[in-house]
C-alpha cells in the first residue's frame, strides 16, 4: 500500500458558527491529486486549514508528511513546513513587493545558499511559465485576482514541495486563466512528486486532473471515490459538485 501523505484520523471539530462539526476519517496518498467539492459551509476551507496546520481539530489527529501538527509547538517552525505548499482564499501577496519579488521571497530565506542569479532565473522560469512575465514589476494592486491567483501558487511551489494545499484557487476567474493554472499544476506534477488537495466551490475543469473526488456535505463525507465512481453515486442535489 503506498504512503499516506496526508491523514486526517477521527477529526472531529466546530464548523464556521459552531451549530455543527466536521467528522472526518480520511487518508490521501502520496501523489494523488484530490479534490474537495460541496456546498458553502461543508467543511472544505476547514479541511484545508487543518492540513496546513494552521488550525488544530478539537479531537482527532491531522498527520502531514509524518507530522503530527499536534505536537509542533506554538511558534515553533517544523521543517515539514517547507515541505508543504499553501494558497488560501486570499493569496496574501504582500503589498509592499513586487509579483517577482513576493515569488522569490520562499527561495530568499530557505534557499540562500543559492547564487541570487540562480534564484532570479527560477522565479522568471515559473512567471513565464505562468504567462505573467510582463507582470514581474507589478505590485499586487495593480494586478487582477488571476494574476494575482497565479503568482501565489509559483509562490506556493517554489520550494518545490511534497504537498500542495489550495482554497477555491479559481473562483471567480475566467476559463483562460483556469486552463493556465490547471497546465501549470499538471507539468509540475510531471516534473516533481506533489500531492495536491484542492477545495473548490463548484465544478471546474481544474478538477479534470484529480485522482480522487470527496464530497462534503454538512461536516460528513458523502461521497468519495475516482470521479468516475463518485458521479455516479451521488444524490441528485449534489451532482452539479462533481460535473
Amino acid at each position: 500500500m503506498s504512503e499516506a501523505a496526508i491523514s486526517f484520523s477521527q477529526i472531529r471539530t466546530p464548523l464556521e458558527g459552531g451549530s455543527s462539526s466536521l467528522e472526518l476519517d480520511v487518508h490521501i496518498t502520496a501523489g494523488q491529486f484530490v479534490a474537495l467539492v460541496g456546498p458553502s459551509r461543508s467543511g472544505k476551507s476547514l479541511v484545508i486549514e487543518l492540513a496546513a496546520g494552521l488550525v488544530l481539530p478539537e479531537s482527532g489527529r491531522v498527520t502531514v508528511l509524518g507530522q503530527d501538527w499536534s505536537t509542533v509547538q506554538d511558534g515553533a517552525v517544523s521543517p515539514v513546513r517547507l515541505r508543504v505548499g499553501t494558497v488560501l482564499q486570499q493569496p496574501g501577496l504582500l503589498s509592499n513587493m513586487t509579483l517577482f519579488n513576493n515569488v522569490l521571497l520562499p527561495l530568499r530565506y530557505h534557499r540562500g545558499l543559492l547564487p541570487a542569479r540562480q534564484r532570479e532565473q527560477l522565479v522568471m522560469v515559473q512567471l513565464e511559465r505562468l504567462g505573467v512575465m510582463a507582470l514581474r514589476d507589478r505590485f499586487p494592486a495593480e494586478l487582477n485576482q488571476g494574476e494575482i491567483r497565479r503568482g501565489a501558487i509559483a509562490r506556493a511551489l517554489m520550494l518545490e514541495p511534497e504537498v500542495l494545499l489550495l482554497d477555491d484557487p479559481v473562483a471567480g476567474l475566467d476559463a483562460d486563466t483556469v486552463l493556465v493554472l490547471t497546465q501549470y499544476i499538471e507539468e509540475h506534477r510531471r516534473r516533481h512528486p506533489l500531492t495536491v488537495v484542492a477545495a473548490l466551490r463548484a465544478w471546474s475543469p481544474f478538477m479534470e486532473g484529480a485522482d480522487r473526488l470527496v464530497v462534503l456535505q454538512d461536516g460528513r463525507v458523502a461521497a468519495d471515490g475516482t470521479p468516475e465512481a463518485v458521479a455516479g453515486t451521488v444524490p441528485p442535489s449534489l451532482r452539479r459538485y462533481v460535473g
